[in-house]
């Protein structure tokens, strides 16, 4: 898979080294040290970068990417390196915006991090792992806290900025209109008599006698809910069997095949499935349906966050723009 078709702001980087945990994959001390690119001055690190191009190559491993070509991993070099200079680039603006950083929410945040770990002993190990101090790790929670600050202040400013017109609704509407139908529900109770699959010929014929005995009384005008609450063997036996209203999808075939066939108001025919035998009766019915109003709300929000995405890459740019960037790219790992 070609790493420049994918949506990279979605791919759930792990950017700052405080979010790796001892789940996460970790990489031994650099020899060497020494910086792989400088903005307006200040370092980042090899080993920086080599965290988290194992975080990185972790991430794009679940989606086909193979580190054994070697086009794809220039690619994605450069790639964490521009996310990390980005970082920075938002760390250096947050100082010149003068974000607070509120310290009882650093102190927050070392108390979460630590819960990960059991022991103070294991928490110790991971900080001399990754030749760590709590002062060390503070200090990058107070950046990623300044970042998150200055976020937020463009997020609340860019939000204030931007409109969604009708036309855009529309518009985006009329062209998703496949993906944003809402499907047939069927609301129906069942009556469930508990059978394996696997079971004897002596336990499925006790079990279809069973269900064929309430479906009787079911003829002979018993209360569905009351025979469900007294024989079935499902928890919704509390409720009368009731099942709220459900999806086709959410119920296996055989038991969704007799309950979206099965009229309203109706009971079904003795249905098998790998539970067991079942009683379906049907008490409400939703069309498949799209209506604008339904779904208006939705596309505005997301269109909103679309184009405050957008403003925020834009920002972005002029930050690199403005900057003196010089990068030590290509590095082969």
């Amino acid at each position: 898979m070609d790493i420049s078709l994918i949506n990279v702001s979605r791919i759930p980087f792990l950017f700052l080294f405080l979010c790796i945990t001892s789940t996460a994959m970790a990489v031994e001390k650099q020899k060497d040290g020494g910086v792989i690119a400088l903005v307006n001055g200040q370092p980042i690190s090899n080993r920086d970068f080599d965290i988290n191009m194992e975080v990185a190559k972790h991430n794009f491993a679940g989606i086909g990417w193979l580190e054994s070509d070697k086009e794809q991993l220039q690619k994605l070099q450069n790639l964490v390196l521009d996310q990390l200079i980005d970082i920075e680039l938002l760390y250096q603006d947050s100082q010149k915006e003068k974000i607070n950083v509120d310290e009882n929410a650093i102190k927050e945040k070392m108390s979460v991090f630590r819960k990960q770990y059991p022991s103070d002993t294991e928490f110790q190990d991971f900080l001399n792992t990754n030749t760590l101090t709590e002062e060390v790790m503070q200090t990058r929670m107070r950046r990623e806290v300044a970042i998150e600050g200055l976020q937020k202040k463009l997020y609340d400013k860019f939000n204030a900025e931007i409109m969604v017109t009708d036309e855009e609704l529309h518009l985006f509407y009329d062209a998703n209109k496949d993906s944003m139908k809402q499907p047939e529900k069927v609301r129906a109770s069942h009556i469930l008599v508990a059978v394996k699959l696997t079971a004897d010929d002596t336990a499925k014929k006790a079990a279809m006698d069973k269900i064929k005995d309430i479906q009787q009384k079911l003829k002979d005008g018993g209360d569905f809910a009351q025979l469900a609450h007294q024989s079935s063997d499902c928890p919704s036996k509390a409720n009368g069997g009731d099942l709220d209203f459900f999806v086709r999808e959410q119920m296996v075939k055989s038991f969704a095949d007799a309950a979206f066939s099965t009229p309203v108001g109706q009971t079904s025919d003795i249905v098998t499935t790998k539970f067991g035998y079942h009683l379906i009766k049907v008490t409400d019915k939703q069309p498949e349906k799209l209506i604008f109003d339904d779904v208006k709300e939705s596309i505005s929000t997301y269109l909103s966050q679309q184009k405050i995405d957008g403003q925020f890459e834009i920002y972005k740019k002029g930050l690199r723009d403005q900057a003196d960037i010089r990068k030590m790219l290509p590095r082969q790992n």
